[in-house]
């Protein structure tokens, strides 16, 4: 027994520096330990970028990206890769060492897109290695026709930015855009993350992509709008669409949410949110600083990829805070939104069966017991009540003295034989 547990104890010892390399190997490869470093070095550089996208864009009169997560993950994903790489020198800035270019990962992401083509999502991506600053690169895609249409796009209402530096000093910045159904991200302030005061201003985006909307659940270009402090609409009255809004928020400081509703001309509705902080009071005047991106609400499952016979948020559909229906004395009010077809709304992510508002089926009642006297529909299962065996017993017991009797006078009639 001790010789057996003394050679148990050696191929042990022998196994374990191999067990040891393993680790180190999966701990310590260089896709690995590359993005961790990364994540935490460069999330400055794509926060500064990301502001510096959205005031060029301000600047041309175009409503702010919104910050995707979904997106996010795909751009650092590319970013990544080529800071390991280098595949940015093969010729194809967008071909990842994998062999995947922005279609695939933005859907591998679980971004659910409006298709366009043959299937395409509507998404593109900017790719700009060099040693520079995020100036730099926005300076880049600014001269370049191709990457200037991205970046001041119309169509696109979100974005996703990694940025990741390799050993050799280059840093390499990946852009992905993208637009989904049915997200349509709203800024007070323009995405400043405090005010001063309670009167803001809510810019607005809007269906660009598909202005016709699509099926019974996907909103078209939105024509009203109805807004609130709170995620109910009650008592809201709708109000036409516009690009840029007043709202009051309540005078209190703190945090504060605004909620939006869009509605199209054929019904369909969406809603959005955004927050601010508000300090009331305040004398002095903050140093402007980029605001820390907020990411767009994403959904918690990963929805199936787009196909080309139906066209999509949504991703789905972010969770957005939707209102009940509205009460009998309130203003007009959006109808419910219809329950999506099975084939487009399955293409999307979004449940078939979905309705906008939670509703309650009450169970069907448990059928009653059924007592013992109780017979079913089907004469075979009926269960035979106690009088019912009289007769057929009483039968049996006659038949049986008529074969005793027979049997006696047998008997009896070959005794006299005998």
């Amino acid at each position: 027994m001790r010789y057996a547990t003394i050679l148990s104890m050696r191929a042990t010892l022998r196994a374990a520096p191999l067990l040891l390399c393993v680790v180190l190997t999966a701990l310590l490869r260089p896709g690995r330990s590359l993005s961790v470093q990364v994540e935490a070095q460069d999330v400055d550089a794509a926060a500064t970028l990301l502001a510096l996208v959205n005031d060029t864009r301000l600047d041309e009169g175009l409503s702010p990206y919104a910050q995707s997560r979904l997106l996010t993950e795909a751009a650092r994903r590319h970013a990544n890769d080529l800071a390991a790489h280098g595949f940015a020198d093969a010729g194809d800035p967008h071909l990842g060492s994998d062999g995947t270019h922005e279609q695939e990962r933005v859907q591998e992401a679980g971004y659910a897109a409006w298709t366009r083509g043959e299937g395409q999502l509507t998404v593109d991506e900017n790719v700009w290695s060099g040693q520079g600053t995020p100036a730099d690169a926005l300076a880049f895609f600014l001269g370049d026709q191709v990457h200037r249409d991205n970046i001041l796009s119309d169509l696109y209402r979100e974005i996703g930015i990694g940025v990741a530096t390799a050993d050799d000093g280059r840093t390499h910045y990946v852009l992905d855009f993208g637009a989904r159904p049915n997200v349509l991200p709203i800024f007070i302030n323009d995405g400043a993350a405090g005010a001063d005061n309670p009167e803001v201003a809510i810019r607005l985006t809007n269906e660009q992509v598909r202005p016709a909307g699509e099926g019974a659940a996907f909103i078209g270009q939105a024509m009203e709008i109805r807004i609130s402090n709170v995620p109910e609409f009650e008592d809201v009255s709708w109000q036409p669409w516009a690009p840029l809004v007043s709202w009051t928020l309540p005078d209190e400081v703190g945090e504060h949410t605004v909620y939006v509703q869009f509605r199209d001309a054929a019904g369909r509705t969406a809603s959005s949110a955004d927050g601010v902080r508000l300090d009331q009071g305040a004398t002095a005047t903050p140093t402007p600083v980029p605001p820390t991106p907020t990411f767009t609400p994403e959904p918690t499952d990963v929805p199936p990829s787009p196909t080309p016979t139906a066209v999509p948020t949504a991703t789905d559909v972010p969770p957005t805070a939707t209102p009940p229906p509205s009460s009998p004395t309130a203003p007009p009010t959006s109808s419910p939104l219809p329950t999506a077809s099975a084939t487009t709304a399955t293409s999307y992510g979004l449940d078939a069966s979905t309705t906008p508002f939670p509703t309650w089926t009450p169970l069907p009642s448990p059928s009653p017991t059924r007592k013992p006297d109780a017979q079913p529909d089907d004469p075979a299962l009926a269960i035979p009540k106690v009088g019912d065996y009289g007769r057929p017993l009483a039968v049996v017991g006659i038949l049986q003295a008529v074969v005793i009797v027979l049997g006696l006078y047998v008997a009896l009639r070959g005794g006299k034989g005998a």
